[in-house]
């Protein structure tokens, strides 16, 4: 209605938008019944170890349609939403901001953080389906460790065989979770590889970025230096202790956060001297192998020349040599 400039709530919602609605609380409605006795009020509880009853067990699973609310609060919190540079830009280029394209750009930026949460939130759902699919058929004792257990184990296709599921719905979790574990760590050979190929202009960018980032965080703690020890002296003219003590602190603090940050600046300065030093020797090395090459091509060149001068050579002394003999021979005939 804000984005629209509706007055009228009804003109916003429609049949679609109720559906979802509705689709929506009936998810989050979902929730096992409190229903039967409490043994925390009975004095002499019977020792049975009940999880979850069925009823509660389908319940419960159900309850994991619950998730599509994650990816709604990433969409919510992220900085693509809230961005107006990402906003102008998605505008121009008709993009919609929806959880494909947050996922999109979470992954390219961050892969290795989206990798681990995935795979914390796959093992503590299987966790928790694995532990109500076997909770009649697994060791009262030990139970959700032998559960805990087993999901890792399986994900990291180990397979110790100590901890087996016996139904047939343990089973379909554990295949799934074996499944997802090969896929997570081809997906983690390929971000490893990913950091490890650093490309070298990207590099050479990413150090451009981090040595303007550093000037400009540079200047803001010389900024910083100079008004603490301007608010510094004032303080003292006053005879103001109290706020002439914070201040001492305060330009204290700034002087070392200046000091780190122009340490920070002065490394990414020789990390872009040696970068600019690698590409001229590429440049030189480039230069040189051309010119080698330009070189051999006229050695090459003139060698061809010179074995035909030589040809040439041959053929006149040949031809000399003949006209020789031909006079010698017309002499010596009279």
């Amino acid at each position: 209605m804000l984005d629209n400039s509706l007055g009228d709530w009804q003109i916003a919602v429609s049949t679609s938008k109720l559906g979802f609605l509705a689709v929506e609380l009936l998810a989050c409605s979902l929730h096992p019944f409190p229903l039967g006795d409490s043994p925390c009020l009975d004095p002499k509880p019977i020792r049975t170890f009940v999880f979850l009853s069925d009823t509660d067990m389908i319940l419960s699973l159900l309850m994991f349609l619950r998730l599509y609310l994650v990816p709604r609060a990433v969409l919510l919190r992220s900085s693509v939403l809230g961005d107006a540079s990402y906003r102008s830009i998605g505008s121009l280029n008709k993009i919609h901001f929806q959880y494909p394209f947050v996922l999109r750009v979470m992954v390219n930026s961050q892969p290795g953080r989206v990798l681990l949460i995935f795979t914390v939130g796959l093992w503590i759902i299987a966790f928790w389906v694995l532990s109500v699919c076997e909770r009649q058929h697994m060791d009262d004792e030990d139970y959700l460790g032998r559960t805990v257990w087993l999901i890792p184990i399986t994900f990291l296709t180990i397979g110790y065989g100590d901890v087996v599921p016996v139904t047939v719905c343990g089973k379909m979790v554990c295949l799934f979770t074996g499944v997802m574990g090969v896929g997570c760590t081809a997906l983690l050979v390929a971000v490893a590889a990913d950091k490890l190929e650093f490309n070298r202009a990207e590099k050479h960018v990413h150090n451009f970025m981090m040595d303007i980032r550093c000037s400009k965080e540079m200047k803001c703690s010389a900024a910083n230096v100079l008004q603490e020890a301007w608010l510094l002296y004032k303080h003292t003219k006053r005879k103001d202790g109290r706020r002439a003590r914070q201040h001492h602190r305060k330009l204290l603090s700034a002087i070392c956060t200046f000091r780190q940050v122009r340490v920070k600046h002065r490394g990414i300065r020789d990390q872009v001297n040696a970068m600019v030093d690698v590409s001229k020797m590429q440049m030189i090395m480039y230069d040189l192998s051309s010119s080698l090459s330009n070189s051999h091509r006229e050695l090459e060149k003139r060698i061809e020349a010179l074995d035909s001068k030589l040809d040439e050579t041959m053929k006149l002394l040949s031809a000399l040599v003949e006209s020789k003999q031909q006079q010698q021979q017309q002499q010596e005939a009279p």
